[in-house]
């Protein structure tokens, strides 16, 4: 009756098996192979190691080129800007811009520059809209006190007004 459940019955005993060395070993070895199959040797393991090693060097080595070479185009992109505004400003202190109003004359000159037109174009354009006569926007001599020339309208009115003040 005990059969039927699946125990061995009271005067029954279950005979264990027991396996020698040998046997072991070949059952730890097949199981061994099939566990290890397709896995890279320890050798294989080591020259995976030393190149990813290798190309992790490369690709930071790159990132600093990399980063090493923006830096330099951003540096160089400044410089020549501060290159072109300080030519910009040269150009409109040669056309007798004051340095009062030289900004203004660069950012609107600056603004008028095409691949048609150069910016000394584009400054003459400027200072001819404001100052339609083509008077010389700056005059770089300190009148002289006493002197009985007027040089402008300017001039000339302080003058008469400093007379009429006497």
């Amino acid at each position: 009756m005990a059969e039927e459940n699946g125990t061995p019955a009271q005067g029954e005993e279950k005979q264990e098996k027991t396996f020698t060395q040998e046997e072991v070993d070949a059952i730890v070895a097949k199981r061994l192979s099939r566990a290890t199959k397709g896995m890279p040797t320890e050798e294989e393991l080591t020259a995976f190691r030393t190149w990813k090693d290798s190309q992790q060097t490369e690709a930071q080595r790159l990132a600093a080129i990399t980063q090493e070479r923006d830096t330099a185009k951003n540096e160089l992109r400044d410089a020549l800007s501060r290159v072109e505004q300080y030519e910009r400003e040269r150009v409109m202190l040669a056309k007798g811009v004051s340095a009062d109003d030289l900004d203004y004359y660069v950012f609107k000159a600056a603004k008028l520059v095409t691949d048609k037109k150069t910016f000394e174009q584009a400054a003459d354009e400027v200072i001819a809209a404001r100052n339609p006569q083509n008077k010389v926007v700056v005059d770089l001599g300190a009148p002289l006190h006493g002197s009985a020339q007027a040089k402008n309208t300017n001039d000339a009115m302080n003058a008469l007004i400093r007379g009429a003040r006497k």
